[in-house]
């Protein structure tokens, strides 16, 4: 069997399409937020409350520039996940109406994740990175080190917050089952200990279960939704009604 068969050729062309068309809305959305950089930018700064510094000249146009991408990138999540949910409906037998509801729980997770980490998990992580500083030692952080640590994490928490949905698109497309995600705990566990070890601003305790425990009840939601959801138990619904 060929690797780049008919269908997977078709998956590869749709996929491209979907890069275009994010490309562009994120284009447009891009140069819509290019006004509303400074305000943006200050309540970024409000979260560290302290001066950045600028290491080049050029450095404060090209952060401007920065956010309004990234920024545009968070905005544009519920497309991409549109775009997403329509390759994934041609290819399988999920109806529109499911579609729909899995871009609005998708988009829903993802700024939920995003808000989370905004409220909780920076101001936190920088109050205890900032600690350290003594009458000796001040930090001196470029604004665009922290342009990029800030929305770093807002995208790697709302992307961890569409666990749930993502072990349900898998299960629906038979990759995974319930079983199998119950004998998988332990792996996951180990896995979520040192992403958040890796990925997590500081390296405390704390700080790294603000990540570690809600992505460990992120997936233990998903093995219900994926247990309750499965065929075997839709199928035994529907004969008991």
């Amino acid at each position: 069997m060929e690797f780049f068969d008919e269908k997977r050729l078709a998956v590869l062309r749709d996929v491209r399409k979907i890069f275009i068309k994010i490309f562009i809305v994120c284009g447009v959305v891009f140069f819509a937020l290019i006004y509303f950089v400074k305000d943006i930018l200050q309540k970024l700064v409000d979260i560290i409350n302290m001066k950045l510094i600028l290491y080049s000249l050029p450095e404060a146009f090209m952060s401007y520039l920065k956010v309004a991408f990234l920024l545009a990138l968070l905005i544009i999540v519920p497309y991409i996940i549109f775009e997403v949910a329509k390759v994934v409906g041609k290819y399988t037998s999920m109806g529109k109406h499911f579609l729909k509801l899995m871009v609005l729980i998708g988009t829903a997770l993802f700024y939920a994740g995003v808000y989370f980490c905004y409220r909780y998990v920076l101001p936190s992580g920088i109050n205890f990175l900032l600690q350290y500083q003594t009458e000796d030692i001040k930090p001196m952080i470029s604004l665009s080190s922290y342009i990029s640590f800030v929305f770093m994490f807002l995208m790697v928490f709302g992307i961890m917050f569409e666990l749930p949905l993502i072990m349900f698109v898998l299960a629906r497309m038979g990759i995974v089952n319930a079983k199998l995600l119950n004998k998988q705990r332990r792996i996951f566990i180990l896995i979520s200990a040192i992403l958040s070890s890796i990925l997590t601003p500081t390296p405390d305790v704390f700080n790294l279960l603000l990540m570690m425990v809600p992505m460990q009840l992120l997936y233990e939601i998903g093995v219900i939704v994926v247990y309750l959801t499965g065929k075997e138990n839709l199928q035994k619904a529907q004969s008991d009604v």
